[in-house]
């Protein structure tokens, strides 16, 4: 009999799910999310009834986590790929004894960095600046062309660099969106501007919202499934030690 406890994993707590989901990837190892009402005591059995099934999922991302957990020492990316768009840029750095990193990318497809580019927080700091940039220029334009072309509407649009979600919607109408999703795939991404376009009709997860779902992206049961995995497209550098959330 497999021993049970030998499997690490995290446990995460979901307001939305209604059953117990076991969740492999690289960057997270088995993941474990259950509803609110779950009682952990049911743990060991889950485990061991699925047992089999994560021993075959862990072996499989093995490699890649490995060589995740040893990853070198921190070093900016040589290419960023913006998948959502189709855009990559390459990233050119040279180290001086400038206090304050600067960036350079007027340029299409070019990046030229300078200063202290050892520096891992430096570094993800602007980064991340240049990724919230990217996504302000982009995504609010595929929002606005969705919604032109589902009829769907929004009172407003903002980028922001969630930690546990990949989009919003409020009561108001107003949507904001994860500037990571500049790096998934782009249906993935156009994925996720219907979900949040259909809450401003059903702001739930009802009968009623899959459907108007369903109505404006066929597949999305195919999508739901590649979320679980999406931030896997996620870089080091712009990854959050968070895991996202599924969608709200």
């Amino acid at each position: 009999m497999t021993d049970t406890t030998a499997f690490d994993y995290t446990l995460r707590i979901s307001p939305r799910a209604r059953v117990v989901r076991l969740c492999v990837s690289p960057h997270r190892g088995l993941e474990i999310v259950v509803p609110r009402w779950f009682n952990r005591r049911q743990l060991p059995e889950v485990l061991h009834e699925k047992s089999a099934w994560i021993e075959r999922a862990l072996e499989r991302v093995r490699p890649q986590r490995e060589e995740l957990l040893a990853a070198a020492p921190w070093q900016l990316p040589d290419r960023i790929q913006f998948r959502a768009v189709d855009l990559e840029w390459e990233v050119r750095a040279r180290a001086t004894s400038a206090r304050r990193l600067s960036i350079n990318y007027h340029r299409p497809g070019l990046i030229d960095i300078q200063g202290p580019v050892e520096d891992e927080a430096l570094s993800r700091h602007l980064l991340g600046r240049f990724l919230v940039v990217q996504a302000e220029l982009h995504l609010p334009r595929l929002l606005a062309a969705l919604s032109r072309a589902t009829g769907l509407s929004y009172r407003r649009a903002s980028i922001r660099r969630q930690r546990s979600r990949w989009g919003s919607c409020s009561a108001q109408g107003a949507i904001s969106l994860n500037a990571a999703l500049l790096f998934l795939p782009c249906h993935l991404t156009r994925y996720v501007l219907v979900h949040e376009l259909c809450h401003t009709v059903h702001l739930n997860h009802s009968n009623r919202f899959w459907s108007l779902v369903e109505k404006h992206c066929p597949d999305y049961r195919t999508a739901e499934r590649e979320m679980r995995d999406a931030r896997d497209y996620v870089p080091r550098w712009a990854n959050s030690e968070q895991a996202i959330a599924p969608l709200a």
